[in-house]
């Protein structure tokens, strides 16, 4: 039974076998628990927030759709980024935990698409070898690598093969599940919290469909599809998008986005297929020819030789649908990755003008490589100089357009600067790792002229010879992404056995204080007891950073003690009670009702994040004011009847009678339930219409 179930499946067997060992091969010391992605955004946002979303829920029974660890008060709920909403996420961390869920999570989505990649290639003809090469120049190129660090993008980015395959099926079977599947998939994307992630996951399926849909389906079935697309994605996504646009309007990124940031230099477009020009890790010298130059957003590294089999299969193969989609694939990114120097895209473009960064589109160019050296490897047989003139018109137009645009920023300051390090006598004297690119060039050449020269001169065991043909074009250009790929990795992937959380002294747990023991950066503020004044959020609304700039405190990152106003006083008008370290406590206040301006006697119920309700002994009418950050959406109770709140700066007041009164405080997520209650109505809308129209659907527009 089993050897029968082996045989039947032996191939797919073989892809789950080939795909586990590469990204063991990779990623092998992320599944042990002393590694993990580390560094930037995974330290100070992601982690903090999957282990604060853990301990709400399993140890205080809440969900955390307020929190005050960060900024005085915040609806950490309606931050896309911390992806709270997302049911996949939230379900594998309760199970798991915070730290192992996101391993099972990365490795469980990267198989799901790498085997999609794996049955979209079958439906292509593309045998195991081609997908072999074609995974390992997706999945472990090193752009793919760096972006490690961000957990959301990386998780929207892995199943972009699986959305290829449901548009491929949808293409050939024609069948409303496939375009259900596929929002779901884009809707993931979306609730994983990085919204550019999801656009560039919905433009190569977009792409997709626009290369391959001519004479498969009418023109009516291609917009059905994403009509419909867009409408259920929509239904996924309200109870998340809701909050996020309302946040994001109040937000500091309303205004200050500028969608040109990240653009890359027309000359580094050679490091797709040269390394680390500007340095490694370590030495990296990018922020000093540009601030806006990243060790993370400028090396798109996918191997030399990965791009001259590209090269070749475009040179020397038919010029089928598939080879121009990897063409469309790559053309979006020496597009959108160098928008500054090609100026297409004006400043009122929509959605485009929404993200920076744009260099993040070579994702798709990857795959456009990855999917043209996965043909060459099936169908290097059937290589031809007869494809050559067509072939030469698709390559000499990349460099043309890049020499175009290198034309036109020439005299740009970064132009010159970038100048000292791209250059020929530089590369060859200084750079050191020009002879390895050199030798595995030399190599790949080699083994593809070894390959003409049988097949024209012993054409009889030109067939004999081309498994091993390949296995070497597979075993150069595993080399050389494994070997480039140590620097990244070590950055990326630490030893994190020593990274240990500080504490707060008890008495201090629940009050807004500042610590004095070190720098805590981000959200870090999330992992203790105590309330703050700081964080991070690209969200973070724009009346509270300015109140902190006329403190003196500013919107940095960090709490760090010493940039903080010599007069600490000033620090109580942001609710702070008190500064503190592992030994020393200093008091600003003695209010005994914290969370009031108002010195009032009274005492606490209870005091909880988004939640508090407390009993006060009022001595005359007055208004009350609060350290809780102003939201719409608090409910605010005196003696069980609800009362109007009054913004007051970023925070608000209320008024209050004299005597004795129980005052509850609750916060209550209107957005959020609105969008369920959205979602739920337009879904009900769309299962009856398909109800009562299934037939002329399926006999008229999906035919």
């Amino acid at each position: 039974m089993i050897l029968k179930f082996i045989s039947r499946y032996k191939h797919f067997l073989l892809a789950i076998a080939l795909s586990f060992l590469t990204y063991l091969v990779f990623y092998g010391q992320f599944l042990n628990s002393e590694h993990y992605f580390w560094g930037s955004d995974a330290t100070i946002e992601y982690v903090p927030a999957r282990v604060y979303l853990y301990d709400k829920i399993v140890n205080e029974h809440a969900f955390p759709f307020w929190t005050e660890k960060m900024y005085s008060g915040f609806p950490i709920y309606a931050d896309l980024e911390n992806s709270y909403l997302n049911p996949v996420n939230v379900a594998a961390i309760l199970i798991f935990g915070p730290h192992l869920s996101y391993r099972v999570l990365h490795l469980l989505e990267y198989l799901v698409g790498s085997l999609s990649l794996y049955y979209l290639l079958k439906r292509k003809g593309i045998g195991i070898l081609g997908y072999f090469v074609s995974n390992l120049i997706f999945y472990f190129n090193t752009f793919s690598i760096d972006h490690q660090i961000h957990f959301n993008i990386i998780m929207a980015f892995y199943l972009i093969p699986t959305t290829f395959l449901l548009a491929d099926l949808f293409l050939e079977k024609k069948r409303l599940r496939y375009i259900i599947l596929q929002s779901l998939v884009i809707a993931n994307a979306v609730l994983w919290g990085h919204m550019q992630s999801a656009v560039i996951v919905f433009l190569g399926v977009f792409l997709y469909m626009l290369v391959f849909f001519f004479k498969k389906i009418r023109f009516s079935t291609f917009l059905f599809y994403f009509i419909i697309l867009i409408f259920l994605i929509v239904i996924e996504t309200l109870p998340q998008v809701l909050p996020t646009f309302e946040l994001f309007n109040q937000s500091i990124r309303k205004e200050s986005l500028d969608y040109l940031k990240g653009s890359l230099n027309p000359r580094m477009a050679i490091f797709s297929f040269v390394p680390y020009v500007l340095g490694g890790y370590k030495h990296f010298v990018g922020k000093e020819i540009y601030n806006g130059f990243t060790y993370t957003e400028i090396y798109t590294y996918i191997g030399i030789s990965s791009v001259m089999l590209s090269t070749l299969a475009l040179l020397l193969l038919k010029k089928t649908r598939d080879i121009i989609l990897a063409v469309v694939f790559i053309w979006i990114f020496l597009i959108l990755g160098f928008l500054t120097y090609n100026g297409i895209f004006p400043h009122n473009t929509p959605i485009l003008t929404l993200f920076r960064d744009w260099e993040r589109t070579f994702v798709l160019a990857s795959f456009g490589i990855a999917l043209l050296v996965g043909i060459l490897i099936e169908r290097i047989k059937d290589v031809s100089l007869r494809y050559m003139p067509v072939g030469l018109l698709f390559v000499l137009s990349l460099p043309a357009y890049m020499w175009l645009l290198i034309k036109i920023g020439k005299q740009s300051r970064i132009s010159r600067r970038l100048d000292i390090y791209i250059n020929s006598r530089y590369l060859q004297e200084v750079y050191p790792y020009f002879t390895v690119l050199r030798n595995i060039l030399l190599v790949t050449l080699a083994i593809f002229l070894i390959f003409i020269a049988i097949k024209k001169f012993f054409p009889l065991i030109s067939s004999k010879i081309l498994p091993f043909i390949k296995v070497a074009f597979i075993g150069v250009i595993f080399f050389d992404l494994l070997y480039f790929s140590k620097d990244v990795l070590a950055f990326r992937l630490q030893n994190i056995a020593d990274y240990k959380i500080g504490s707060a002294p008890t008495e201090l747990v629940n009050k807004r204080i500042i610590l004095r023991s070190g720098n805590i950066n981000g959200m870090e503020s999330l992992y203790y007891d105590n309330w703050s004044p700081f964080g991070y959020s690209q969200l973070k609304e724009d009346d509270y950073i300015s109140f902190g700039n006329k403190l003196g405190i500013g919107d940095s990152l960090k709490a760090n003690f010493n940039s903080l106003p010599k007069d600490r006083k000033k620090l109580t008008e942001m609710g702070v009670v008190a500064t503190a370290s592992s030994d020393e406590i200093n008091y600003l206040t003695d209010n005994q009702l914290d969370i009031l301006k108002n010195n009032i006697d009274g005492q606490y119920i209870k005091k909880e994040e988004g939640h508090i309700s407390m009993k006060i002994n009022n001595p005359e009418n007055t208004m009350i004011g609060t350290y809780l950050k102003y939201s719409p959406y608090w409910i605010v109770k005196i003696d069980g009847k609800e009362t109007q709140i009054t913004k007051s700066g970023v925070f608000f007041d209320f008024s209050l009678s004299k005597g004795n009164h129980l005052i509850e405080i609750d916060y209550y997520p209107k957005p959020f339930f609105i969008g369920i209650l959205l979602s739920i109505t337009l879904l009900i809308g769309f299962m009856l219409s398909y109800y009562f129209f299934k037939k002329q659907l399926y006999n008229h527009v999906l035919k």
